[in-house]
């Protein structure tokens, strides 16, 4: 590969030649977008109860020449932490507190990049090479154009590396036999997640952002790999902990004797090529259909028991991968990670019950009160 051919590669993919088009023209602000963004920092602000705004800040890619289709729109609110209360790490969790619940109520995009709000002390450093003002409509750090040299091969084959024993472990938990087989990929997944945070802390001290870790990092992040490692893990504790119900006892010796009934065949995937004229397993008289639940009692299958329960009866569930594979796209939950904690959970739509993730047991679980 020829150095120019490098060049534009690497441009392409992690570096782009002009600032955001759709935000940035001839090096200005776009003012009506500038305008809706101190707009909803103030509302923010006088939610969270700040009185006193030194600065409101966009920082980050967006203020820079790296952005990608997955950059936020990152503003930071800035303001005195020691005039709201000399102790100013209780100030910033109680402002990180309001910030997330009020991201997590107000969905807004411009241009299809996510608003995010920040609080920041006033008196804390903030090093970054693009900081624009939205108050002052000014450069505080204008970024400069320096394109890195970067080979996307190497970044691809880290990141095809990492992706398929991320999908060996998921494979591996979703047919672990038994409590002791979960504990070993449990043991696995968190081993795999550390490498892949070292990677990453390793690559920004040697090189910066623009290290082969760092990319792979933000590509296994935007493609879904690490939020699909973080649940595996979480799905293997709870096999390890989790024991089955008498019925689902019964329900094993039954297959054993009388083998896997025909409505399940499908998921299991031993399904056969039977005549219409046979009987279903189980239904006790030798009968092609049987409706032996009335209409009015039966469970639909599209809906989710757990989430069901709750709805009738308040209290908790341990929500497995099946669960958050139902949940995540159903009630559009962005951003679920370890950090989701109960006191700032995420909510299922208007169902009133919330879902966050439990160090206590390392999974996540699903709460109404």
């Amino acid at each position: 590969m020829q150095f120019d051919e490098l060049y534009l590669i690497s441009e392409s993919r992690f570096y782009n030649r002009n600032l955001h088009r759709k935000f940035w023209v001839q090096g200005s602000f776009d003012n009506r977008i500038r305008e809706k963004l101190l707009h909803i920092a103030q509302d923010v602000a006088d939610n969270s109860g700040v009185s006193n705004i030194d600065d409101i800040q966009l920082t980050g890619s967006l203020a820079n020449y790296n952005y990608t289709k997955y950059s936020d729109l990152d503003v930071h609110i800035l303001t005195d932490f020691s005039k709201i209360n000399h102790d100013t790490d209780l100030v910033k969790a109680a402002l990180d507190g309001r910030r997330f619940i009020w991201n997590l109520r107000h969905n807004i995009t411009i241009h299809s990049h996510e608003v995010e709000l920040y609080f920041q002390d006033t008196n804390e450093p903030h090093i970054a090479s693009g900081l624009f003002s939205l108050l002052t409509n000014t450069w505080i750090t204008e970024p400069k154009y320096d394109p890195p040299m970067i080979d996307p091969n190497d970044v691809s084959k880290k990141v095809s590396t990492i992706n398929h024993d991320i999908k060996k472990l998921i494979h591996g938990i979703q047919n672990a036999s038994d409590s002791k087989e979960a504990q070993i990929y449990y043991t696995k997944g968190k081993a795999l997640k550390g490498k892949i945070k070292r990677m990453r802390q390793s690559g920004l001290q040697r090189e910066g952002e623009f290290s082969v870790e760092n990319l792979a990092f933000k590509d296994l992040r935007n493609n879904g790999a690490i939020g699909n490692l973080i649940n595996a893990i979480s799905t293997s504790y709870g096999k390890i902990y989790s024991e089955e119900t008498v019925d689902n006892k019964q329900e094993v010796l039954a297959k054993k004797v009388f083998g896997i009934p025909d409505s399940m065949k499908k998921i299991f995937g031993t399904e056969n090529k039977r005549g219409p004229r046979h009987h279903k397993w189980g239904t006790g008289q030798q009968r092609l259909h049987q409706n032996m639940v009335p209409d009015m009692h039966k469970t639909d299958p599209t809906l989710n028991y757990k989430i069901e329960m709750l709805r009738k009866q308040p209290g908790k569930q341990i929500v497995s991968l099946t669960d958050l594979k139902y949940i995540i796209p159903k009630y559009n939950i962005k951003d679920l990670s370890h950090d989701t904690s109960r006191p700032d959970p995420k909510f299922l739509g208007t169902t009133g019950i919330m879902i966050y993730f439990d160090k206590h047991s390392h999974s996540y679980c699903i709460e109404k009160l």
